[in-house]
């Protein structure tokens, strides 16, 4: 690995501050640090180009001056992909302001008081993730599966079908027939009391799962060697329990030991979310290289996302979120309502998945997919899209093929 993976920038006069994160940080594999002991106005322009070229930028902001809006855009604006910005202020900065650096872009305002209890341990916290989610290098290319979450904003909203399907996509198969897979996919269904990907991709319902809470064991090669079934369209699915039990069974390191044993023999692993926030899915965000929120447009759906993005990016603010509005065909002009759900999401839709009613009621009650029904459908192809797009941006690995 290259040891400049993770980048971290340091703006602050404050020397107490300064010789904390410097002495933090020293001698910490994969991190390189760059301080500038000034004002972000003293550090002038440079600022903006320090910025541009860090994975994590700590800043120190004058609660006082008629330029600390100004100047919070300025840094969020240069900021590179993923990058973490953090603002430290004093104590009694006013909650109004605090919200008004969050919505320019901050991911986190802390004291500066607060040295050795918030800003050095949150620092090595995102390191920690960051450095996490780096996969191991070979001949300069990733060695390890990718790691992709698919959340719902609400029940119904069909994110199990999008799940399955792009995991199917993902296969890329090639071939005349496109019968011989170029990825190796894996499908875990993480909605442990209504899961629902066995019956859609057409595989026996497993208590692997629920064996494994219960017993409270820590699952390996082996346990997933008996546990997954691969599916008629040869996708790996590891099947939420046939029978119900406690969500607070499974525990975090469970969860954390099936994803790093599949991210090793898959190159996609794709785990579908519950709904309710358990502790478990903690290592789930802190894996995951890209979460797809799938909702609807509809006013109560939208406004759940929203706290969904804001509770995913707290356990994990390098998390990329892309949202996919299902059941709706792309405008061409956007409604009042779809300009309404972008400003509170704060974000575009990324994708859109047309309704397709006919397709699907026959894909789910033969357990095929999509595809296998209508190539051709249009949830078929925009869901085909997704998982294209995906390929691009989160390669599969190499070595193996």
């Amino acid at each position: 690995m290259s040891a400049k993976q993770i980048s971290v920038l340091l703006i602050s006069p404050d020397e107490q501050i300064y010789s904390a994160i410097e002495g933090s940080l020293a001698g910490q594999a994969n991190c390189r640090f760059t301080g500038r002991q000034d004002t972000v106005t003293g550090v002038n322009g440079a600022a903006v180009a320090l910025t541009a070229r860090h994975d994590v930028v700590l800043f120190d902001v004058d609660d006082q001056s008629d330029d600390l809006m100004q100047t919070a855009r300025t840094i969020c604006d240069a900021r590179m992909p993923n990058a973490i910005i953090i603002a430290l202020a004093s104590e009694d900065l006013p909650l109004e302001k605090a919200r008004q650096l969050r919505k320019l872009g901050v991911d986190d305002v802390l004291p500066r008081t607060a040295i050795n209890e918030e800003i050095v341990p949150q620092l090595d916290e995102i390191r920690a993730r960051r450095q996490a989610q780096l996969p191991a290098l070979w001949g300069g290319q990733a060695t390890q599966g990718k790691v992709i979450a698919v959340a719902k904003s609400r029940g119904g909203v069909g994110s199990s079908i999008v799940a399955a399907n792009m995991a199917n996509e993902l296969q890329s198969k090639e071939g005349f027939f496109k019968k011989k897979a170029t990825n190796e996919v894996a499908l875990v269904d993480l909605d442990f009391q209504f899961g629902s990907l066995a019956a859609l991709m057409d595989v026996e319902e497993s208590d692997a799962m629920w064996r494994m809470a219960m017993e409270e064991s820590i699952p390996d090669t082996a346990f997933l060697e008996q546990a997954m079934v691969k599916s008629p369209c040869g996708v790996d699915v590891l099947s939420a329990p046939s029978r119900y039990g406690p969500l607070s069974a499974v525990k975090e390191e469970q969860i954390a030991a099936i994803l790093d044993c599949l991210k090793r023999s898959h190159d996609y692993v794709i785990v579908d979310l519950p709904r309710a926030l358990v502790e478990w899915i903690t290592p789930v965000l802190g894996q995951a290289d890209l979460l797809y929120l799938v909702t609807d447009v509809a006013v109560p759906s939208v406004r759940s996302a929203r706290k969904l993005m804001d509770f995913y990016q707290a356990e994990n603010p390098a998390l990329e979120i892309q949202l996919v509005a299902n059941l709706e065909k792309k405008p061409i002009i956007p409604a009042a309502h779809h300009r309404a759900a972008a400003k509170l999401l704060e974000r575009d839709f990324a994708f859109w998945v047309p309704k397709d009613e006919r397709t699907v009621r026959e894909a789910v009650d033969r357990g095929v997919p999509l595809q296998d029904v209508s190539n051709r459908a249009p949830m078929t192809r925009a869901i085909r899209k997704l998982a294209q797009q995906t390929t691009v941006s989160l390669p599969p690995r190499v070595g193996h093929h």
